[in-house]
């Protein structure tokens, strides 16, 4: 006889598999952390730093600004780019206009006529806190553009990559497309509006006339402020924009002719409509299809009580004619009423009427052959007598009084 052997397996394998495979995990997620951070531009070498020397940053053109004469510095804070403007002949640049406040924005614009101000690519919202009467007209893509302007920077540069934002205003010089624009204003500073920052980053810097366009631009003074603030500025009380501020002009008369439209829709509906019509069934359904059918939902459901009320709201809509009565009379005249018609006592009559609602399903099916015999009594007087109840009391008022009204029909 031939046996196989079985490999002897220790009891501790799986254990010692499942701590192998955690510190290998381990090891794999700290290696891809400590790349991310090792790799991961910090916020001091972000985009458009002139000290970044990765794709976005602008330490390539800073270089070429030195190199021609024209020292870069870089600045965090307002205050120390005015600080190093009010002298003149300064040529401030901020990159992220969208983080500086409306008044530092308008400090800025108001430097004197020796100071270019260069803000790199300025959204709607800081022209509107500049004032200075410049708009966004639309968004063009990146793309090889010539100057088609008279500026001399421009024409020096010939083409290059342009693109974003494009300006409209009253007195602006407008190049490549309407997407770089010049505001040259009596005594105060040049403003210059770059709706791309392509032709500033080291990536894109050799493309094109590019490089020629950024030293055309950041060297018309002699030194460099470079306001690089990346972090959104403190705004004022008086400078806090509402819901209003945020949205364009035609949204609230957008929603005003909507809503309009929309009540005028519902008047004009509204008063098409008249009573219900009664039309016929596509289908015949039986009778006793219906009340089965609805039957099984009040069982399905044990709701004993709905039935209850169910089963005596149509007895009493059939016996409140025969007897004479208004749609809501007291349960007194009802039973007074239906026992002088069809003979029986006033307390068997409150009882099934009246009464408290049966704990089972036979007791519906007895009140519900109950009801149909006191209807036929007092349709034909002559007709079956009541059913015997050993439990009903033997005083019909008591019986009237001690039901309670909240079984009566609504």
């Amino acid at each position: 006889m031939i046996t196989t052997a079985q490999p002897v397996v220790s009891a501790r394998s799986p254990w010692r598999f499942r701590v192998g495979l955690t510190a290998v995990l381990a090891a794999l997620i700290a290696l891809a952390v400590w790349a991310l951070i090792s790799t991961a531009p910090s916020r001091e070498r972000s985009s458009l730093d002139p000290e970044g020397a990765h794709p976005l940053g602008t330490r390539a053109l800073a270089v070429l600004l030195g190199n021609h004469g024209h020292p870069v510095t870089r600045v965090t804070t307002v205050d120390e780019a005015m600080a190093r403007a009010d002298s003149g002949n300064v040529t401030v640049v901020v990159p992220f206009p969208y983080n500086l406040a409306a008044q530092s924005l308008r400090r800025l614009a108001d430097l004197p006529d020796t100071v270019r101000v260069v803000f790199v690519q300025p959204d709607g919202f800081t022209l509107d806190d500049l004032e200075v009467g410049v708009e966004v007209r639309s968004v063009a893509i990146i793309d090889t553009v010539d100057p088609g302007c008279s500026l001399p920077e421009a024409r020096s540069a010939g083409d290059a990559e342009m693109g974003g934002y494009r300006y409209a205003g009253t007195g602006l010089v407008r190049c490549y497309g309407q997407t770089l624009a010049v505001l040259d204003r009596p005594g105060k500073a040049e403003l210059v509006f770059l709706g791309s920052p392509e032709p500033l980053i080291n990536d894109r810097l050799a493309e094109r006339g590019n490089a020629a366009l950024s030293l055309g631009l950041l060297s018309a003074q002699r030194d460099v402020v470079w306001l690089h603030r990346t972090t959104p500025e403190p705004i004022a009380e008086d400078e806090a924009r509402s819901l209003g501020d945020l949205l364009p002009t035609w949204v609230p008369a957008t929603v005003g002719m909507l809503a309009a439209a929309g009540l005028l829709a519902a008047f004009w509906r509204g008063r098409r409509l008249s009573a219900p019509v009664a039309e016929p069934l596509p289908v015949i359904v039986r009778s006793t299809e219906t009340v089965e059918g609805r039957a099984r939902l009040y069982q399905r459901a044990h709701a004993r009580p709905e039935a209850t009320e169910a089963l005596r709201g149509a007895a009493l809509s059939r016996l409140l004619p025969l007897l004479g009565l208004g749609s809501r009379p007291e349960p007194r005249e009802v039973c007074d009423a239906a026992a002088e018609r069809s003979g029986w006592p006033a307390a068997t009559v409150g009882k099934h009427l009246y009464g408290p609602p049966p704990t089972d399903d036979r007791g519906l099916v007895v009140l519900a052959d109950a009801l149909d015999a006191l209807l036929a009594a007092v349709v034909s007087p002559a007709g079956p007598p009541a059913p015997a109840d050993p439990a009903a009391p033997n005083d019909p008022a008591a019986s009237v009084e001690a039901s309670p009204d909240e079984g009566r029909p609504s």
